[in-house]
């Protein structure tokens, strides 16, 4: 049975992520005006991975008199949440609703196994590093000498924007999320980092992220941020390097949170996420050199925050496999 939905479209925040899966009601007055183009659509719920099968405009509603968000080329993905009755699907785009004709997308399919090569990268190396208290550099004495700009020295980058931001999560109810953040990075970059997953896990006594599982698409369990915010990316970024990187090892890794969960769980999570997309994963938690939380008064300020030799050791470990 069809259900009629007040589709809200907001701008690049994600306050529109709690719509996502529901039928309910949203009012067009709980954002600027200047963001909102609020219309009822016959909308049949349906999730779908899909691929678009030629160059597309995404528009702000289902119709193409309606405004143009942007464009998703031939070949990237897209997460629909159902079809309108006029034919046109509902998409996920970069942190927002958008839609597309019914007839611009085929099924997904999961790229095949890929040996990851150094990275290649034409022109001027840009990055874009996302993550939490790590990638910000937090109880360092300078935040320069955090992991990006270490490695941006490393490979000469001609910027390094760092998305630091203390005590991120992936997704979840947490505030500052990097799935809300990264639709607002530069897209001029050219290399993306995402490190993240600690916040979510959390550590022993506090709740942590709920896990969920491979298909969610809810922003407020792991797996489901992580399928939302690597299809937006991949959107975002279609001729960059993308790269996600799993959390390191911490002092008490091996305790479950208060969610049930232990820290290698997040780090499989984005590992199957980063196959189903073909995107690049770095797996920092499984290194042996990278093993700090066996040697905390060498490489940790408190057990879990890199001091600068530790940040060191991951620029060195990164900029080794991307560019060696």
């Amino acid at each position: 049975m069809k259900k009629k939905m007040a589709v809200l479209l907001t701008g690049m925040l994600m306050g529109v992520l709690g719509f996502f899966g529901s039928a309910a009601e949203v009012q067009a007055e709980e954002v600027p005006a200047a963001n909102i183009a609020a219309a009822a659509v016959e909308v049949i719920p349906h999730t779908a991975f899909l691929t678009m099968k030629a160059d597309v405009d995404v528009h702000i509603m289902p119709g193409t008199s309606w405004a143009v968000l942007g464009k998703l080329e031939k070949g990237q993905p897209a997460i629909a949440f159902g079809k309108t009755d006029n034919g046109w699907t509902q998409i996920y785009y970069i942190g927002q609703i958008g839609y597309i004709p019914g007839d611009a997308s085929e099924d997904y399919t999961i790229p095949g196994p890929s040996t990851w090569e150094k990275v290649s990268i034409d022109g001027d190396i840009k990055i874009n590093a996302l993550g939490d208290s790590i990638t910000y550099g937090d109880k360092l004495s300078n935040t320069l000498f955090a992991y990006p700009h270490q490695l941006g020295a490393k490979c000469g980058a001609v910027k390094v924007n760092n998305y630091g931001w203390n005590g991120s999560c992936v997704g979840g109810i947490h505030p500052d999320k990097l799935l809300d953040r990264y639709p607002l990075m530069d897209r001029d970059a050219n290399l993306i980092l995402v490190f993240g997953g600690t916040n979510d896990y959390g550590g022993y006594r506090e709740n942590g992220t709920s896990i969920g599982k491979i298909g969610d698409i809810s922003p407020d369990c792991f797996y489901g941020s992580l399928n939302l915010m690597m299809c937006g990316l991949k959107q975002m970024y279609p001729d960059s390097e993308i790269v996600f990187l799993t959390p390191l090892k911490r002092v008490g890794y091996m305790r479950r949170n208060q969610s049930g969960y232990c820290l290698n769980q997040y780090v499989t999570a984005i590992q199957e996420m980063g196959n189903f997309y073909g995107i690049r994963v770095l797996d920092l938690f499984n290194e042996p050199e990278l093993d700090f939380s066996s040697k905390q008064a060498l490489y940790l300020v408190d057990g879990l925050h890199p001091n600068e030799m530790g940040q060191a050791l991951i620029s060195a470990h990164i900029y080794r496999k991307l560019f060696e």
